[in-house]
């Protein structure tokens, strides 16, 4: 078992060098598109300044918490974007390309995760994580331990929307061999979890927690940064995410048996 997932690693460490040596091959055109990842940070981070500076804000949160927030959001969305892009998934099934997955030895769902993701959300990643170093380090009275137990809760959360797009761009080939629809889904998480889950009611937090789960890797983690949830709390959150990435990748694995070659 520990042998194969040093597979896994080595696989995807080494797809990773090979996807960025092509991604830069037209440097300017690669800091662009980067440069253009890093406007969704901007939005957030221009939005969140109006409304804290037209009215009191979110009630129970200062600015520079929502701020935070806003970043691990955009954080988790570039993370997912990095990792797996549906619309490119579909049209490598849709085409016949993804055939060449199934003919090597490593798991299919570690080699959707290597070979599918715009490597240009890295700038998302940066600019959300410079935002986030911003708003802790103004923030003031944090403890350590709570942030680096909620950046382990960012992870699996982060684990667990990942596979969640992986099982909705799958299923989204077998029901309609196509994925247009599920960026629209993802553009909608990212802009709810740039707030607080209870403002959407109770309807909203079982929905952004079990159903679309981006709230598992920002709403939570955030809370316990501020210490605004106790630990225990914080375990049973982890364990959610992770049984719900299990669950989300043997939903993925049990419809991988539904592809045909080109589509069908």
């Amino acid at each position: 078992m520990l042998d194969r997932i040093r597979q896994y690693i080595v696989m995807f460490i080494t797809s990773q060098r090979y996807m960025w040596l092509s991604f830069l091959i037209y440097r300017s055109q690669a800091i662009v598109w980067a440069v253009v990842w890093m406007f969704s940070t901007l939005a957030s981070f221009i939005s969140i300044s109006v409304i804290y500076e037209v009215s009191s804000g979110i009630p129970g949160w200062s600015y520079y918490q929502m701020l935070a927030l806003a970043a691990l959001s955009n954080m988790v969305i570039g993370i997912v974007s990095y990792l797996i892009r549906p619309w490119d998934l579909i049209m490598l099934m849709r085409n016949g390309v993804f055939d060449q997955f199934l003919t090597k030895p490593y798991n299919t769902v570690a080699l959707i995760l290597s070979r599918s993701g715009a490597k240009a959300s890295v700038g998302s990643i940066i600019s959300a994580l410079a935002m986030l170093i911003y708003a802790l380090a103004n923030q003031g009275n944090m403890s350590i331990q709570a942030v680096l137990v909620a950046v382990v809760l960012f992870a699996l959360g982060a684990g667990a929307l990942t596979m969640f797009v992986v099982f909705i761009s799958v299923l989204s080939y077998v029901l309609f061999r196509s994925g247009n629809y599920i960026q629209w889904l993802i553009n909608i998480a990212g802009t709810t979890s740039n707030y607080p889950l209870p403002i959407y009611s109770v309807a909203g937090i079982v929905l952004l927690t079990l159903g679309l789960p981006v709230g598992l890797a920002t709403f939570y983690p955030a809370e316990l940064m501020f210490l605004k949830i106790d630990y225990q709390l914080s375990i049973g959150i982890a364990c959610i995410s992770v049984i719900l990435a299990f669950l989300f990748y043997k939903a993925s694995m049990y419809l991988l048996r539904f592809y045909a070659s080109g589509g069908g």
